[in-house]
């Protein structure tokens, strides 16, 4: 039997929601080095949680300045609430129209009749198209047939006449946050002209999240009207709306717009700053059609006011030492579509699956990959990411493949982002077969020199990059005296000498025996292996170990190898002899980051990620977060980022398309474990 689960994976349409009700805060001062993800780490909660209570934080956050950090005893009185108003205001609806709901992934008829207090049955007669397609992601479908609305009852037990306020507020410093009392929402009157998104903006919140503090507002906002706002986001300073006038008439309230490709329903709506639910009042066709390309929709002409706010989205880069932290810098305001081509093979697994994955490492080594890159799409839906992941069966050998076939079927012309296939010449093709120049093509696990394309990223570093990084390494380090020891076979490294390290002294091991006689006084005397000759490593180790006392003395390989690996040499010989290597990935013991990342990985699969889980969680976390910068993913080459195991450092390959040089120096330290120099 085939697995369902590498067959596809459902979209992910992620968004904001917000609400709050009573219970306590802590107070958290902001120390160097913190961010909004570490702070939400370490209190074991969302980063969706910690910018629900403080929307300025969406700016960056500034040491020495206090964040109010919701509790978890909070959140979830807060989920328990909100579930409350929801059921309160669907049993308190009468006599109105259409009540609609935009469908999410995943979602099914089961869950939206419960989630509505309606039947299976009522969906299907409400909505006939239901049984001839299905129920379809994006699409929207009829959940009520009532119109009026009476006012939703008080589910908070508060008494309205006293302030809204915990009075055991917790906090984390001597210093205590002032005018603390209405932190959960005051009263205001609706003044002529307000409209939703203009009180969002003044009191920093969302439509949504007013929407949810006055059920009423379903019937729209009418002037003199009492709602709630938020009381803790409110802006001091004043927001000028400056109407711009055309020459010969006023500025029309509403415009028509024609759909593109690769828009949404959810980014029509953060375009035009309203909700699905307004965007479909003004479209009644969308009910029955469906969001099309080149369809014309009527939404507001946001385009007829200035208004000095700070558009979503920071040009400025958050630092952590030499690498971005590039979640603190989301650019929100477009959708984007990813795509896996992942070689599962499923044409060619047949009956005998168990039998596969006992035997077949590549079908496992393919899982992994996937199982990794799952993970970091589930863990990113908190940040509300306009997010599609679409996966697809590469079907691919190292000769062979389905891409073509696949191309052809499916266009991906929507697609910002392919990661994959695994082999070399698969990556190549699909490149040249791209039906557009925008798309970025990130090959995952080859390290061999690809085709020269601006559209083809290398997140594998070449062999000839860690090689480098190596001998660079030493080669700056003073007073150095440095010998490459290479063995006959190995004709490239003696290549690579020649052409880029020749004035570096680089031997045969054949001249291994009188190693210990070239050592020189006041001199670090660094020895660079590159054999796979275990007796070659063995004698060098032997040569050395005996003279450490007496010289400075350091061995290194040109990659991590297993050479040095061999019972044969003790790792105390290795400690003492500083044993260095380049890696594409770092160890595990000395990054709290990939403690946490294997917890969870082996919290949800029983067994701890192999170093292709890492890698496909690595890449797929680092591909989402650079493609939700602002200038797009081709725009944060310049930035460094390491997630987990991995390093990614992006630079202009000369003989053309982008690589990663992003790769780790390790040496053997005296407490047993391995060593982060670079």
């Amino acid at each position: 039997m085939r697995k369902n689960f590498i067959a596809a994976l459902a979209a992910f349409m992620i968004s904001f929601t917000m609400s709050a009700q009573d219970s306590s805060f802590v107070q958290y001062r902001v120390v160097k080095g913190d961010t909004v993800s570490k702070i939400a780490r370490e209190y074991s909660i969302s980063v969706k949680d910690i910018l629900t209570y403080n929307p300025d934080a969406k700016n960056g956050i500034k040491e020495g300045g206090f964040i109010l950090i919701p509790t978890k005893e909070f959140l979830n009185n807060d989920n328990q609430s909100s579930k409350l108003i929801a059921n309160s205001t669907s049993k308190s609806t009468q006599d109105y129209e259409d009540k609609t709901h935009y469908v999410q992934p995943k979602e099914t008829l089961y869950g939206i009749s419960k989630m509505y207090k309606v039947t299976v049955d009522q969906l299907y007669q409400w909505n006939p198209t239901l049984k001839q397609e299905g129920l379809k992601a994006e699409s929207i479908i009829v959940v009520g047939r009532q119109r009026q609305i009476a006012r939703a009852k008080d589910v908070t037990g508060r008494d309205k006449s006293t302030p809204n306020y915990n009075g055991k507020l917790m906090s984390s410093s001597a210093d205590t946050i002032k005018d603390i009392s209405n932190i959960y929402y005051k009263y205001i009157d609706v003044e002529p002209q307000s409209t939703l998104y203009g009180l969002a903006v003044l009191y920093n919140t969302t439509i949504q999240r007013l929407m949810e503090l006055n059920p009423e507002l379903k019937d729209g906002l009418k002037s003199g009207q009492k709602i709630k706002v938020p009381a803790f986001g409110f802006k001091d300073e004043v927001i000028e709306v400056t109407p711009i006038a055309p020459q010969g008439g006023e500025v029309p309230e509403y415009i028509t717009i024609k759909v593109k490709p690769k828009q949404t329903l959810y980014s029509i709506s953060r375009e035009y700053d309203l909700s699905i639910t307004e965007l479909v009042e003004l479209n009644k066709e969308l009910l029955s059609s469906g969001l099309q390309v080149g369809m014309e929709l009527k939404v507001p002409n946001v385009a007829g006011i200035v208004q000095d706010v700070e558009e979503e989205g920071k040009e400025d880069v958050v630092f952590a030492g030499e690498f971005a932290n590039l979640e603190e810098s989301l650019y929100v305001k477009q959708s984007k579509e990813i795509a896996l081509l992942l070689p599962f093979n499923i044409s060619r697994l047949g009956e005998s699956v168990e039998g596969k994955l006992s035997s077949d490492n590549f079908l496992n080594m393919t899982l992994d990959f996937y199982l990794g890159a799952k993970l970091a799409i589930e863990k990113i839906e908190d940040l509300g990411l306009p997010l599609t992941v679409n996966v697809y069966d590469s079907n691919e050998s190292k000769n062979s493949s389905a891409i073509l076939d696949l191309i052809k079927a499916k266009s991906f012309a929507n697609t910002d982002v392919i990661i994959g296939p695994f082999f070399q010449t698969n990556v190549e093709q699909t490149v040249q077969n791209l039906p557009n120049k925008d798309i970025v093509v990130v090959s995952p696990l080859s390290n061999e020199k690809l085709i020269a394309s601006d559209q083809l990223i290398q997140t594998m570093p070449y062999a000839d990059v860690l090689k480098k990084e190596l001998l660079d390494y030493f080669i700056k380090q003073p007073d150095v005296k440095l010998t490459v020891i290479v063995d006959p076979k190995r004709t490239s490294t003696k290549e690579f000498m020649t052409k880029y390290y020749s004035h570096v002294k680089t031997i045969n091991t054949s001249a291994l025996n009188d190693i210990d006689k070239t050592l020189v006084s006041g001199k670090n005397n660094v020895f660079v292996l590159d054999s796979g000759s275990i007796e070659s490593a063995s004698l060098l180790v032997n040569k050395l170990k005996r003279r450490v006392k007496d010289f400075n003395i350091q061995i290194a390989t040109l990659d991590k190898g297993e050479v040095f690996e061999n019972s044969e040499i003790d790792i105390q010989s290795l400690i003492d002899l500083k044993y260095t290597y380049p890696s594409v990935t770092r160890d595990s013991n000395n990054s709290l980051e990939e403690s946490n990342f294997q917890n969870l990985y082996k919290e949800k699969y029983n067994v701890l990620p192999s170093r292709f889980a890492t890698r496909g969680y690595d890449v797929m976390y680092d591909v989402i977060m650079r493609s939700f910068q602002k200038g797009g993913f081709k725009s944060t080459f310049k930035y460094k980022t390491h997630v987990n195991e991995n390093k990614f450092e992006y630079s202009k390959n000369p003989e053309g398309g982008i690589r990663n040089t992003g790769v780790y120096l390790l040496q053997y330290t005296e407490d047993l474990t391995v060593k982060q120099l670079q």
